[in-house]
């Protein structure tokens, strides 16, 4: 009977820097040729990437049978292991390093399952194995890849070669894959082989939202592909990610099943960032990250299973949904929020993650500046106004006074100037938004040079973080800010000569009370920007924020009337084709 690949099971390259995301064995040594174990020596695939997620595929899938086929040189014992609340059982085993296999997932209530092998001689070799099932696939996957890119060649043509490598070799993928790489820069000039499924499509720079657009389009009017990924073009792909989101796609009970990957740090490649997201319009921050700052090192987090978590949207890092979901376009926001509004109006009921479907990526706290600000602030307001039908002005009005207060209170001017910036462009309403220029206006706002994360001089690297104050000293510092006008009615024979340190990601109001100057660094590079105070600059952006709040509060119930009312011209294909420049 034929074995259906679900997941592969696979040894690092000898140079990736943390192999317990793939493989634990303390005594074996990776190689070109594998994972090499002398007599005795065990290794063991409870690891991030190693586990069979038991609970998950039992949900969401009608699979009931294992098999698990190892890929080793020389004699080894190999050993199927089932994890269930802290008690772990071999289910099968063989002596001959081959094949273990399962009959009935479901009756072993397993929340995870993973492989041991024991060498029993030297030079034992494990090139890795592959988890499967006797259980014909239920759906046939075509997955068009969607990657937008602008000026990050390194990245993405890396990420083209991994995809074209997966297509050619892997049975499971060949046939079943078709990349479009939107090149909103014009510039990328990939080797790609002929017999390969990808195609580099030129277009105008119209951001995220215009690339991933364009090729939503290209799959949509090709009518090949039965799901989607969307991919940033800033990320380190694991290939694995693509060969199980297929296998769970094929296998789902749901045709209406979205999958979104994690992110891990590519600075510390155990670190998970993020594993879903909700979304909160009644907080001054509405974006909730589900999964953050897990260390995928540890076991326990790992093998136990993981119960699904309601998420409101995926992030474009690495996002795959079904054809029929899709049914309009992104927003036109340039960046910033074109997949919050995306998976809020069509993906994120229907959205899962899975162990294994992982990007890394760059620290977005090192790309957060005050020209993201104005997106966040513009683009959150369109998506509250568009989504929520129970959206009232001083939801917004209080979100942005938040984001007003927080900004100008801890001396982040700049980042104020951008919020309200951003927030004038909202008001101008529906019809201004359509004759944005958006890759003009882009150049505009990164023209900003301040509050922008760049390396320290020798003088600030030295400076530690300001140890914090307790919990109620910054609450309490935080409600008298206001009645200290930020620390300027305080005489300055009273104020801290010294720098205050805080990290790059947060808005140091009570510490903006003390210091004049705050350093605001990255906690593990050393990077970061100087802000300080400016008593005339607070008091030019105190009133502009208050002036924009009237506005917003009388004039809010128009203008959500008029974006709605917009919407359809806002995504249709038309209107996307014509801002691309593509004829019908």
């Amino acid at each position: 009977m034929s074995v259906f690949p679900l997941a592969r099971i696979q040894i690092p390259e000898p140079q990736f820097s943390e192999p317990t995301l793939y493989v634990r064995s303390p005594a074996g040594t990776i190689n070109p040729a594998g994972l090499l174990l002398a007599k005795d020596d065990r290794a063991t695939f409870d690891t991030a990437f190693g586990v069979f997620a038991a609970g998950r595929w039992s949900r969401l899938t009608s699979i009931a049978d294992l098999v698990v086929t190892m890929d080793i040189s020389g004699r080894a014992l190999v050993e199927l292991i089932a994890y269930a609340n802290g008690v772990e059982t071999v289910i099968a085993f063989s002596e001959e390093g081959d094949a273990v296999s399962c009959d009935d997932i479901r009756a072993v209530g397993a929340e995870s399952f993973y492989i041991a092998v024991t060498a029993r001689e030297d030079g034992v070799i494990v090139r890795g194995g592959e988890w499967g099932t006797k259980t014909p696939p239920t759906r046939n996957v075509q997955l068009g890849v969607a990657i937008t890119t602008f000026n990050r060649q390194e990245y993405v043509l890396a990420t083209i070669d991994k995809l074209v490598a997966l297509e050619a070799q892997v049975p499971s993928v060949h046939g079943h894959l078709q990349v479009v790489v939107v090149d909103n820069a014009r510039n990328l000039q990939p080797n790609i082989p002929a017999s390969a499924p990808v195609r580099v499509l030129p277009n105008p720079n119209l951001g995220g939202a215009g690339g991933f657009a364009r090729g939503l389009i290209e799959f949509r009017e090709g009518g090949w592909s039965t799901h989607v990924v969307f991919m940033d073009d800033d990320i380190s792909l694991e290939p694995e990610s693509i060969v199980r989101s297929i296998s769970l796609l094929s296998y789902a009970d749901s045709p209406d099943l979205c999958i979104h990957g994690a992110m891990l740090s590519e600075e510390q490649p155990w670190l998970q960032f993020e594993a879903g997201s909700a979304y909160e319009f009644r907080s001054v921050y509405p974006l909730r990250a589900h999964g953050r700052g897990i260390d995928l090192r540890h076991r326990s987090e790992v093998v136990r299973d993981h119960l699904e978590v309601d998420l409101d949207y995926s992030a474009w890092w690495f996002t795959v949904f079904p054809m029929h979901i899709g049914v309009d376009n992104p927003l036109p926001v340039f960046v910033r929020g074109d997949d919050v509004a995306f998976g809020l109006m069509h993906t994120g009921q229907h959205t899962v993650t899975l162990n294994g479907i992982s990007v890394w990526h760059a620290d977005f706290a090192l790309k957060n500046n005050p020209s993201s600000l104005y997106y966040e602030v513009r683009n959150f307001a369109l998506i509250d106004t568009l989504v929520f039908d129970d959206h009232k002005r001083w939801h917004l009005a209080w979100r942005y006074l938040g984001f007003g207060f927080r900004n100008a209170y801890s001396h982040r001017y700049a980042s104020a100037e951008y919020m309200i910036w951003g927030m004038k462009d909202f008001l101008a309403g529906p019809d201004e938004w359509m004759k944005i220029d958006h890759s003009a206006k882009h150049d505009e706002i990164r023209q900003v040079s301040e509050e922008k994360a760049a390396p320290l001089s020798e003088e600030l690297k030295s400076l530690g973080f300001t140890p914090p104050k307790s919990k109620p000293v910054r609450l309490g510092g935080f409600l008298l800010s206001p009645l200290l006008g930020g620390g300027r009615w305080i005489p300055k024979s009273l104020r801290s000569q010294n720098v205050g340190v805080a990290q790059i990601d947060v808005r140091a109001v009570g510490l903006a009370i003390r210091h004049d100057k705050i350093l605001y660094r990255h906690p593990r590079f050393e990077e970061g920007y100087v802000c300080e105070r400016d008593s005339k600059r607070f008091r030019t952006v105190q009133h502009e924020v208050f002036t924009t709040t009237w506005q917003l509060l009388r004039t809010y119930k128009k203008l959500k009337k008029a974006y709605r009312a917009k919407y359809p011209e806002f995504v249709s294909t038309e209107s996307w084709k014509a801002r691309c420049g593509v004829s019908n």
